[in-house]
């Protein structure tokens, strides 16, 4: 029977792949949405085609908007709730499934194929190692740490839910039917693509293992713990998951003000030797409107404050201000009363801020 540590990145990555679609990203879940990349595996898994292997993934994304001179950019979700950091071999694994599935593209070439690039996301409920993080970095595989305290409520639900399913589980069960968890889970989270439905079989094992029902209140429970969870792309090749306070007060003036000036700050007793919970708040309007919250690993933020000294020198001529978070919003008019998409608002961190944040680094 499957851990509850294993159930519980399961559900986590669910929750991150509807995280991702407010973010711009198009959920792919079956071979027939690319038929040149994608094959159904034997256990009915989702497979990208690779140079030299296929691989599975569990969460795979399209973003909806092409950068200029780029190719389509697909996303690797994978998440780990362990009880200790994830260390150098998961990271050398996602090296690995990266380089294998983008190289695939020069052994397959095809003037009809539509050329995509590939990258890596990988979450952990309990950080990475030192020199998981250095190696990370060196190949751009994004790593987002949820270990940080505004994570703490995501970290109980998705545990909590592990839990509950398992102890649901009828005795006559022998191994647990995770595809099929995680159809029902796409319907009810709104992540499953548009006419996509249960076959009868898996159905008729949903039904007797009572699955939707429990989908329902993983939801709720997951619902109340992510609220307000936004996606980030700094100005480097990271992907940060950034928490708002209050969700509606950031869209608020985000709205307002797309391209704003913003705060940045260490939270309070919130670092350890491999991570620090940064604050960010406007500083316009007496800095009040909003606050966000993100727990980045050492190695990541000691090489972003690196890329803002440079960005901030090549830039001081012309008086630019440099390092920024892009968030792009795109709900899909998932609530009423949330600004609809599709939105990019642009965090710029001023210049003063950041000066302010490498001498305390420096000092530290």
């Amino acid at each position: 029977m499957i851990s509850q540590e294993m159930l519980a990145g399961y559900l986590l990555e669910e929750v991150l792949a509807s995280l991702m679609q407010s973010a711009g990203y198009r959920l792919l879940t079956h071979c027939s949405q690319d038929p040149a990349d994608l094959r159904r595996g034997r256990s009915g898994d989702l497979q990208v085609r690779g140079r030299g292997a296929d691989h599975q993934v569990d969460v795979l994304g399209e973003f909806t908007v092409i950068p200029a001179f780029s190719h389509p950019l697909r996303l690797f979700v994978e998440a780990k709730a362990r009880g200790g950091r994830v260390r150098l071999p998961v990271i050398r694994n996602a090296v690995g499934t990266i380089n294998d599935i983008n190289d695939a593209w020069m052994v397959n070439y095809s003037e009809n194929r539509a050329r995509r690039q590939y990258r890596y996301a990988l979450f952990s409920t309990s950080g990475f190692s030192e020199p998981a993080q250095k190696y990370a970095i060196a190949h751009q595989i994004s790593i987002i740490d949820l270990s940080g305290p505004e994570w703490a409520r995501l970290r109980g639900a998705v545990n909590d839910s592990a839990r509950e399913l398992l102890r649901n589980v009828p005795p006559w069960l022998e191994q647990y039917p995770v595809r099929v968890l995680r159809q029902v889970l796409r319907g009810v989270l709104g992540t499953a693509p548009e006419g996509e439905s249960l076959g009868p079989d898996t159905e008729a094992m949903a039904a007797d293992l009572g699955l939707r029902p429990a989908a329902h209140s993983v939801k709720q429970r997951l619902d109340h713990a992510v609220d307000g969870a936004l996606l980030a792309f700094p100005a480097g090749p990271q992907v940060l998951l950034v928490r708002p306070d209050n969700l509606d007060a950031f869209l608020q003036m985000a709205s307002e003000e797309p391209e704003h000036q913003v705060s940045l700050s260490v939270a309070r007793d919130q670092s350890h030797d491999t991570a620090t919970t940064w604050v960010v708040r406007p500083m316009s309007r007496d800095g009040g409107q909003y606050t966000l919250r993100l727990t980045l690993p050492s190695a990541v933020e000691r090489r972003a404050l690196a890329e803002t000294d440079r960005r901030l020198q090549s830039l001081a001529a012309k008086g630019e201000l440099g390092g920024r978070l892009d968030i792009f919003w795109d709900p899909h008019g998932s609530g009423p009363s949330r600004l609809r998409g599709p939105r990019l608002f642009r965090l710029i961190f001023s210049r003063r801020e950041l000066r302010r944040r490498r001498v305390e680094d420096g000092s530290s």
